[in-house]
């Protein structure tokens, strides 16, 4: 949903520039109306939130419910009142004709608002990907050094274009016309790239999270297994519950376990039939049930549940939950509920 949307909002933004800076286009009637200064704002001023929270999306469950997530509005809602105050038009709007002095004050007080702000969504994006990345090393065994480098590729390309979108606005009342349309027209060509490079992110991010690759058995090599080591691992489940460390993985288990990585990796898939991300999380599954289940643990919250069952994902959990049992943990709790009534 919010991919989809950051593309609409490109889509805006490449048709409103069309309009507003096309020498055939621009003495249409459209640009004697607020038209492109508003969708302007609208699309490039929620650009940054937009990908902030589709990378936030990753990790836990985003509530649009929350009053705070509309603050992120505010800068928009803030320009468009500039805009409509003073009747910042599209021709204004591209600074190059004479204007009443308040007027292009207010113009290229919007046109600041819009090329600054997006730092500030860059440096919490990259904070974001880096949390991302360190969730994704404590769940999988093996994570992907090309798809650390994507990610950061498609952050890149942002900067890239909104430190190019900076530097024409800055620079740009110093240029000659002719310059000025060639830092355009680059400006293009990067969006172009990053839009490229953010949909292969959103394919392999939904690849991943829709399907977890097994491990190889062959990359993991033919290992020894006999009953001792099987019986390390079900001490390590059994006794030390080391599957509740919500930074588990897999050499952390093996040294729990007192076990090669490699060893562990050959048991969990020859005897167990699992990789290690199904193995782990059908663990806590089945703690999350258990807890779910016991009367002594109706008054804890969902949320507790999450984390006393080693889970360190809101969202993780809900979509591993349910599709373990069928339910969500609400559904579960409320028939177990139900169940433990019957008995009585």
């Amino acid at each position: 949903m919010l991919l989809s949307f950051f593309f609409v909002l490109n889509a805006i933004w490449v048709v409103v520039t069309l309009l507003s800076w096309n020498d055939q286009l621009r003495v249409l009637w459209i640009n004697t109306t607020l038209f492109a200064p508003v969708f302007t704002a609208f699309a490039l001023l929620l650009q940054g939130p937009c990908l902030y929270f589709y990378f936030r999306s990753l990790i836990e469950t985003i509530d649009f419910k929350q009053w705070k997530m509309w603050l992120h509005l505010s800068p928009f809602g803030l320009v468009t009142l500039v805009l409509l105050v003073f009747d910042v038009d599209g021709v204004s709007w591209i600074l190059k004709t004479e204007m009443p002095a308040e007027r292009e004050a207010a113009a290229r007080f919007a046109w600041t608002i819009i090329r600054c702000l997006p730092i500030v969504y860059i440096v919490a994006c990259f904070s974001v990907i880096r949390r991302l990345h360190e969730q994704q090393h404590h769940l999988y065994s093996v994570v992907s050094p090309a798809k650390f480098k994507l990610d950061y590729f498609v952050l890149w390309s942002f900067v890239t274009h909104w430190s190019w979108a900076f530097f024409q606005y800055v620079v740009g009342n110093f240029l000659s016309e002719e310059v000025n349309d060639v830092i355009g027209n680059m400006e293009d060509y990067l969006v172009v790239v990053q839009l490229n490079a953010l949909l292969v992110l959103g394919l392999i991010n939904a690849k991943e999270l829709l399907n977890v690759t097994p491990y190889d058995a062959k990359k993991i090599g033919n290992q020894p297994l006999d009953d001792s080591k099987i019986a390390l691992v079900e001490r390590a489940i059994n006794e030390q519950k080391i599957y509740l460390e919500n930074n588990i993985n897999l050499d952390r288990f093996a040294e729990a376990a007192g076990l090669k990585p490699r060893v562990l990796s050959a048991i969990l898939h020859t005897h167990y039939q699992l990789n290690f991300f199904d193995f782990i999380n059908g663990l806590r599954v089945e703690e999350a049930k258990r807890l779910l289940s016991t009367p002594d643990m109706d008054d804890v919250s969902i949320l507790d549940i999450i984390y006393k069952s080693g889970f360190n994902s809101q969202s993780s959990f809900q979509r591993i939950f349910k599709r373990a049992t069928g339910c969500t943990p609400s559904e579960y709790r409320r028939n177990a509920r139900s169940s433990t009534a019957l008995t009585e």
